[in-house]
């Protein structure tokens, strides 16, 4: 078990899917040649302690509402199985904070009930950083394709939903530090105890093989940024000696960063 200023921290492995690995700008693939399709996990951050139970992200969810994902994905969505491991329920989590509100981070906040859509953490507090739900509300071409209209909508309604503006404390020992390469207004999570630090890499850093800080995908809307946020946090990782959790490696949860003459490269982490 991993404890950090009195958190306990558990990664709930929910998900697998196959990722479409073309950019999402519209006329930059070549039709006749076939998509690349990417092997991914989805594994929400758990930190239970200090009177909260507070999840980072949700992942893709039941699939009822968005056939793009439904396609993509490659095994039931298993976050009430994940919670009982902790014994806990979707009912428990007292806060849930989005990194940023693309489709794949947010749809398991809500599930199907009739015709419409009611919300899988009744109770909890919502966080998103305010820049990023303007995009989500208005976003331009090239990321349209990463939100649901239907989703954003109901986090709109939700009397818990609040927005945060820029880097800042949350609660005791537990920070959010703004992002704006893969998406405006993306927030990356920290919690520390000036011994121990944990970094939710989001979407800047999903996986180990986006170590290098040079490595952007198609869907990163500022790649010059991605590179310049990378490298700022591989250097201080590597230094203090952080553990970086992956939200979306379908084979290690978190690693450390060490320094090798080729670059950052992956270094051993807990379990937890």
């Amino acid at each position: 078990m991993l404890t950090i200023a009195g958190y306990q921290i558990h990664s709930l492995k929910v998900q697998e899917f196959l990722f479409d690995g073309t950019p999402l700008t519209a006329g930059t693939a070549d039709p006749s040649r076939p998509k690349p399709r990417i092997r991914l996990a989805t594994r929400l951050l758990l930190i239970v302690g200090n009177g909260h139970r507070i999840l980072v992200d949700t992942g893709i969810g039941e699939l009822c509402w968005t056939s793009r994902w439904a396609a993509n994905a490659t095994s039931p969505y298993r976050l009430e199985e994940e919670l009982e491991k902790h014994g806990l329920q979707p009912g428990d989590i007292t806060d849930l904070v989005l990194t940023h509100l693309h489709s794949d981070h947010v749809g398991g906040a809500f599930t199907c009930a009739g015709d419409g859509l009611v919300p899988v953490f009744p109770y909890a507090r919502v966080y998103v950083q305010e820049e990023n739900f303007r995009t989500a509300c208005r976003p331009d071409e090239r990321e349209k394709g990463s939100f649901n209209e239907t989703i954003i909508d109901e986090f709109r309604q939700l009397a818990l939903f609040h927005t945060v503006s820029g880097t800042q404390e949350l609660f005791p020992g537990i920070d959010v530090i703004v992002s704006n390469g893969h998406t405006r207004g993306q927030q990356l999570v920290r919690i520390s105890d000036g011994t121990t630090t944990l970094l939710h890499g989001g979407d800047l850093i999903p996986t180990t093989a986006h170590y290098p800080a040079t490595r952007v995908t198609g869907n990163d809307i500022d790649a010059r940024t991605v590179i310049e946020e990378k490298a700022v946090i591989l250097e201080e990782a590597c230094e203090h000696g952080w553990i970086l959790f992956f939200g979306h490696d379908p084979f290690r949860h978190a690693a450390t960063v060490l320094r090798r003459p080729a670059g950052f490269v992956p270094g051993p982490a807990p379990e937890f």
